[in-house]
């Protein structure tokens, strides 16, 4: 028997005895790995938790310590880790969805059943420079690639159909939104500052609203959006450090959020998501953390800081929620980190300002 069968037969046997280890008691699941870090930290009684960080293909396949060692020697793949994420969303399914605009791929990480899938990095349509996306109830999922000027359209199993987007209709594509009524498509043209809106079925622009400026209705590149249960939408207008509010037709509503240092205050803001419950998450560059606030649009708390540590953030990007779960993505870090509510969510009253700040602090 040669070296080199040899070799691929031990290789064999090794992956063969991981698959039957995992499903003893002795293997632990990766993401206990994180139960203790929870927020507020002790003595407080604990909110919310760090259920698990997803770096790349290492993080859903392997079942234990030693798969991971094993995985972690063998070659590794273009698509094998993440390079640099900037959007997730959950599927339908629960399945995290996240855009690598480094590596111009949209990942699909099934935590569930243990699978990485690649998708849009071949053909005429490929993704180049895939932001913001969008899930729409019937699993399709729309990419907005500021590469292709377009916004990209895959079904729900990750083959490209077709594209929103002529030759000039969009400039820099960076957030999308599905409405309420699932007939329209919403697109954060960031450096036109402006919202686009396509019909959905047959792909026309429907209208335009927004223009460079900092009053009511107006934006300073745009970047993601957001529908609350409602219909009301939500915009990221980033270097104007807040958050404009909507109708679903496109009328000046309200907003939220300032320039400055201060709690519910923004400097960069990235994306936001909204919950079942109506909780708002806003993700902040500059603060590298995400910001929880209630229907009201009061703060209730705010996870995370600059750091490398579980809990903490280089660049807090892309946020996505599904349940009594949100993941938020650590674009400089290269990892999506996903949190759950421990008990209630975040709760109707009024949190002072000494309970926000402790909630923070585990992440220092």
């Amino acid at each position: 028997m040669s070296r080199s069968v040899a070799a691929a037969l031990l290789t064999l046997s090794i992956v063969t005895l991981l698959g039957c280890a995992t499903n003893g008691p002795s293997a632990a699941a990766p993401a206990d790995r994180y139960a203790k870090y929870v927020w507020p930290p002790p003595p407080d009684q604990p909110r919310i938790r760090l259920l698990d960080i997803v770096e790349g293909r290492i993080d859903v396949e392997a079942q234990s310590s030693f798969a991971r060692t094993l995985i972690g020697a063998s070659p590794q793949g273009a698509y094998d880790k993440l390079k640099k994420p900037f959007a997730v969303k959950y599927d339908r399914k629960g399945r995290l969805l996240v855009t690598d605009s480094a590596l111009g791929a949209l990942f699909r990480f099934d935590r569930e059943t243990r699978r990485m899938d690649v998708f849009g990095t071949t053909g005429a349509l490929h993704l180049k420079l895939p932001l913001g996306l969008a899930v729409a109830p019937d699993g399709r999922i729309f990419v907005a690639d500021a590469g292709q000027q377009r916004v990209i359209v895959f079904d729900a199993d990750g083959n490209i159909t077709g594209a929103f987007g002529h030759s000039g209709e969009l400039v820099n594509p960076a957030g999308v939104a599905i409405a309420p009524d699932q007939k329209r498509l919403f697109v954060a043209d960031s450096k036109a500052h402006q919202i686009v809106v396509y019909d959905l079925a047959g792909g026309a622009v429907i209208k335009r609203f927004g223009k460079r400026g900092e009053g009511e209705g107006e934006f300073s590149f745009p970047t993601s959006l957001a529908f609350s249960r409602e219909g009301e939408l939500c915009v990221i207008d980033q270097i104007n450090a807040r958050v404009q509010l909507f109708s679903a037709e496109g009328e000046f509503l309200d907003t939220f959020g300032s320039a400055g240092k201060g709690f519910g205050n923004f400097v960069r803001p990235k994306d936001i998501a909204l919950d079942d419950d109506g909780l708002i998450y806003v993700t902040d560059g500059a603060f590298s953390n995400v910001q929880i606030f209630s229907k009201d649009l009061t703060l209730l708390t705010f996870i995370g800081s600059g750091g490398r540590e579980p809990g903490q953030f280089q660049i807090a990007s892309g946020v996505a929620t599904h349940g009594n779960q949100f993941a938020v993505v650590d674009q400089i870090g290269r990892r999506v980190q996903v949190f759950r509510f421990i008990g209630p969510k975040l709760g109707e009253p009024e949190r002072t300002k000494s309970e926000i700040t402790t909630t923070s602090q585990k992440s220092n």
